[in-house]
Parts: C-alpha cells; sequence; structure tokens
C-alpha cells in the first residue's frame, strides 16, 4: 500500500492511504476497473452480497479480504460476468470448527465457473483474483467455520 505522507514531492502531507477499497454493506457491489491492484476490504455484512467484477480486460487484479473481527454470517458471491470469463485455479479452505485439522484445496473446472461463493468468512480470508483478459486467475484462502467454505459454479 502505498501513501503520499513521506513524499514531499507530491505536495501532500496527510498520510493518505492510496490502493484500499472500504466496499460497503451491500447486496450489490460493482468493481470498478479504475480499482485495479488494490486491496478491496468487505466489512462484516448484515447480509449475504454479489460483487460484481468489471469487464474482463488484461491485467486487471483485486485482492478482497475480510475485515470483520468475528466470523460473518453472510456470504461473498464474486461474478465475472459470463461463463466465457471463467476462473481458474483455487482456494485454501480451512474449516475453524472441525478439530483444527480440516484444511482442503477447492478448484475451479477450470472452463466455465464463473461464480465463486466464499461461504461465512473470518479473519484471515483473503481471496486475489487476476485477468488475462478473457480468463480470471484466483488464489488465497477461506477460513471459516462453514465445512463448505468455498463453492465454484456456472452462472
Amino acid at each position: 500500500m502505498r501513501s503520499d505522507k513521506a513524499n514531499s514531492a507530491s505536495g501532500q502531507y496527510g498520510g493518505r492511504a492510496e490502493g484500499v477499497v472500504f466496499l460497503p454493506d451491500a447486496a450489490a457491489i460493482s468493481i470498478s476497473a479504475n480499482d485495479s491492484g488494490k486491496i478491496h476490504v468487505c466489512p462484516d455484512l448484515t447480509a449475504d452480497t454479489t460483487i460484481s467484477l468489471p469487464t474482463a480486460a488484461f491485467g486487471l487484479s483485486y485482492e478482497f479480504w475480510y475485515g470483520g473481527t468475528a466470523a460473518d454470517a453472510q456470504d461473498w458471491l464474486i461474478q465475472t460476468g459470463s461463463n466465457d470469463n471463467f476462473y481458474v485455479g483455487g482456494l485454501v479452505m480451512h474449516d475453524t470448527d472441525d478439530g483444527g485439522d480440516d484444511t482442503s484445496v477447492v478448484d475451479s473446472d477450470g472452463n466455465s465457473n464463473s461464480n465463486l461463493s466464499v461461504l461465512t468468512p473470518i479473519a484471515g480470508t483473503c481471496v486475489k483474483v487476476v485477468c488475462d483478459g478473457t480468463k480470471w486467475y484466483v488464489n488465497g484462502q477461506v477460513i471459516s467455520a462453514t465445512d463448505t467454505s468455498v463453492v465454484f459454479a456456472d452462472a
């Protein structure tokens, strides 16, 4: 993350953080191509949310963090917008209430999954997506008290 605090050439001294977007507590959130490369902090939500990625374009990248202080009772649905713009890769999933040893990897099908559900995230959840102009590559981890906390699906 960058800040203009120590950059005397910028003429700014307020310590304004750049590279972070704090998402609203909303049922639907559209991500801007202008926010590519930034961390997106998702709050402890009051209802499930659908996060829509922008139109696929080479070089777009986003990182989604859970920003609550306790397990969220709500889910994220991150959509690419089209099964032609599918996810490649997967996420490590860890279930915290299953004896502490329930860790697995969940992969997309690599040919049509355009929806990614993250169920009841807890601190430590971080989902990264990068676009090659058509496909969205996904990597990261989901920490949750839900046994199946990551689900890939077609639209």
